[in-house]
């Protein structure tokens, strides 16, 4: 009765890390959602690798698992993780199946979790992890001897990306998950084609309202700091003059020709520079 119980046990976790593995081939991708401070960027992994427990001598035990974490602007990293070991030297046996989550930064994490042990039963444990690397130590409650077993593991977990890391400053509409580029250096702002979409923005505020109606705003995007000065794409949705300047990405968020209103794009402290002049174009596309 105990063999069939594990075994059940060890399917579903085998079910689970089939049905993973779907998640695991689109690893990074953006989450942003409006009204956010930020942007959150998801990472889902299946790894492997191999992990030596210091009391069981020099032979390593094969690992496999499944990885869900999420990383912040600030670097700031939290997830869960799921795993099973075996012993794969001198016969194959079942180690430990193992849950658990994890908090800190891009580059180390530290872990809490429990499981179960096929040889000793239920067992606690905790560890830091860095990229390739982990080192742990699980505690068994319920045996008298070597309660405690510390555990170095070498794994195919990388280094964590945060949000800023996988966006491109120069390149226009590529190198970033949601078709939008992070201005961060304003040496390499578009100033003719901008991310305009107000979903896309935080820290609204009205600078200006142009003769023609058009009205000037400063902003943050949800996964920058820098404060910009632009318009609204769905200001210029609402009258027909302007709403050819407009335009949609394939992911449903807008942008803006900023040529086509006569305007370009600029940051705060230009704008506190030279005032109005900071966004006007020399070059002017008619809307007509």
């Amino acid at each position: 009765m105990k063999f069939i119980k594990l075994s059940k046990l060890t399917l579903v976790f085998c079910s689970f890390l089939s049905a993973s593995s779907f998640a695991g081939a689109v690893p990074d991708y953006y989450s942003l959602i409006p009204g956010t401070t930020g942007a959150t960027l998801t990472d889902n992994r299946i790894y492997a690798g191999v992990k030596w427990t210091l009391n069981e001598g020099i032979k390593p035990q094969a690992v496999v698992g499944y990885r869900h974490a999420r990383t912040e602007s600030n670097g700031d990293t939290d997830g869960g993780d799921v795993s099973i070991s075996a012993k794969i030297f001198d016969g194959f046996q079942l180690g430990k199946l193992r849950a658990k989550y994890f908090d800190g930064k891009e580059n180390t994490q530290g872990e809490v979790g429990a499981g179960y042990d096929f040889t000793k039963g239920l067992f606690a444990g905790v560890g830091v992890h860095a990229p390739y690397s982990l080192i742990g130590l699980d505690l068994h409650p319920f045996i008298d001897e070597n309660k405690l077993e510390p555990y170095i593991q070498i794994d195919t977990n990388k280094r964590y990306k945060k949000p800023n890391d996988t966006a491109s400053t120069c390149n226009g509409f590529q190198g970033d998950p949601v078709n939008f580029v992070d201005f961060r250096d304003s040496d390499c702002i578009d100033e003719f084609v901008g991310v305009s979409d107000k979903r896309l923005k935080r820290s609204i505020y009205l600078l200006a309202k142009l003769h023609n109606g058009i009205k000037i705003y400063s902003f943050k995007y949800l996964w920058s700091d820098v404060v910009y000065v632009g318009v609204m794409a769905q200001d210029l949705l609402k009258n027909p003059t302007w709403k050819d300047a407009v335009i949609t990405k394939a992911n449903g968020f807008y942008a803006v020709n900023y040529r086509m209103l006569g305007l370009k794009m600029t940051t705060l402290a230009q704008w506190k520079k030279d005032g109005l002049t900071s966004i006007e174009s020399q070059e002017n596309i008619s809307l007509n």
